[in-house]
């Protein structure tokens, strides 16, 4: 995983609404250009980089859901009662979220470090 990848999974714990809908964003275009070849029966190693590919984007769905609920919850002035969860919860995805893209070789991708200077 390229360190600009990594950075942006780092910031997803302490960024803002619109800035982690912006690295979903991001993320989410990255795993749509893996190609994920489907695998020889002797071929293990890319049956399980094409299974971490749907586990990252199921993750990056949990992330914008939990996102959103923090967003109403802030929009509407809501005391978080139990804002230590929330935080437990979005570190728990983000590291999720890292170990799975670890174990994705995104060398196979046409997103490169130009795509993410945007960001």
């Amino acid at each position: 995983m390229s360190s600009e990848i990594e950075n942006l999974i780092d910031e997803l714990p302490q960024a803002s609404y619109q800035r982690i809908d912006e690295i979903v964003l991001t993320l989410e275009g990255i795993l749509s250009e893996i190609e994920c070849k489907l695998p020889t029966e002797d071929d293990y190693k890319k049956a399980y980089e094409c299974l971490d590919i749907s586990r990252a984007k199921d993750v990056i769905v949990l992330i914008r859901a939990w996102n959103e609920s923090n967003n109403i919850l802030n929009t509407n002035e809501v005391k978080i009662n139990n804002k230590e969860q929330g935080i437990n919860t979005i570190n728990k995805l983000t590291k999720e979220l890292k170990i799975m893209l670890q174990q994705i070789p995104l060398v196979n991708t046409t997103f490169n470090n130009d795509s993410l200077s945007e960001f």
